[in-house]
């Protein structure tokens, strides 16, 4: 009889476990990551994650070893997307009202050049040689702006002509072509810097805000925020294989290092959607998060995510199952 309720001790506890297992809880939050930061990047080696801080004008660097805000570093006004370069050493940051993209010295902590490109730059990314960048720009007319940066020589070296809206992008790493997130025409633009015209506009979602990429580069998912859904372009076919539900309003997407699953961050769920990057199965897995996310990124171990929260100010760190 004692060994019989042991037994029926061992399975209770086991069973008051399970949940924990199948949704992963975080591993360990930071706070007060400036005032409504946005967006982030990890560095190379997935030491370190930086933030932007809208509110205080500010790029935030976080030690994740030593679980703490190490760097506060004046930038533009109302910082918005950044991209890390240079191995780790350079990070850029899209400035909207100052109409700059800040050119910043991580090791030293200060903004060494101001790229001046004019109107709301918003998003920014690297090409994969490393000697690129590539920044999206409202505008101040009806149509927006994609700029092509020399990070050598920290200048403009061409300014393609865009619709309306034009918010997040992802570089090909494969092909170098630039896929532009068109929020006034629900369409992703995909862009020849060679040419520098506009080569294919595929219609997607309502409200896409996140896109990313495959390291193959065969794959691009696009976060509707209006539709509550995932678009799944065939860069080869130029089209939507599938769209897949996910949460409330969903903002960042991320593919994994290993290109194994993708992230969407649901904004109005509190959530982070999970799927498999070959569509191999459709089903959805989530995890709760602080309020009012928007940007997820996931470390070289392609294990570890990373969400930041623009209403809680704080980063959530999650180990994945």
């Amino acid at each position: 009889m004692r060994r019989l309720k042991g037994y029926l001790f061992v399975l209770l506890s086991l069973l008051i476990l399970l949940p924990a297992f199948s949704n992963p809880l975080a591993s360990f939050r930071i706070r007060k990551i400036g005032k409504a930061p946005n967006f982030i990047a990890l560095s190379p080696d997935g030491k370190k994650i930086y933030a932007t801080s809208y509110g205080t004008d500010e790029l935030i660097g976080v030690d994740l070893t030593q679980k703490m805000v190490t760097q506060m570093i004046e930038v533009g006004s109302h910082p918005l997307g950044l991209a890390i370069a240079d191995q780790g050493k350079t990070a850029l940051v899209a400035c909207r009202d100052s109409g700059t993209i800040a050119v910043v010295d991580l090791d030293a902590s200060h903004v060494v050049a101001d790229i001046k490109v004019g109107g709301l730059p918003n998003s920014i990314a690297i090409s994969p040689k490393g000697y690129r960048a590539y920044a999206t720009n409202y505008g101040r007319t009806a149509q927006g702006q994609l700029h092509i940066i020399d990070l050598r020589e920290r200048s403009v070296l061409a300014t393609i002509k865009m619709g309306v809206s034009p918010f997040a992008l992802a570089v090909s790493p494969v092909t170098e072509l630039v896929y532009v997130v068109m929020g006034g025409s629900n369409e992703v633009w995909i862009v020849d810097p060679g040419r520098q015209v506009v080569v294919s506009k595929i219609p997607v979602g309502d409200g896409p805000d996140g896109i990313a990429i495959t390291p193959d580069g065969k794959r691009v998912f696009v976060a509707n925020s209006q539709t509550n859904d995932l678009s799944v372009i065939d860069t080869q076919l130029k089209s939507v294989l599938v769209t897949i539900p996910v949460g409330k309003m969903p903002f960042g997407v991320t593919v994994t290092p290993d290109g194994k699953r993708v992230l969407v961050v649901n904004s109005a769920s509190r959530t982070v959607s999970i799927l498999a990057a070959d569509l191999s199965s459709l089903d959805v897995e989530t995890f709760e998060v602080d309020r009012g996310p928007t940007d997820v990124k996931v470390g070289p171990d392609s294990r570890t995510a990373y969400v930041i929260n623009e209403l809680s100010n704080s980063l959530v760190v999650t180990e994945l199952p």
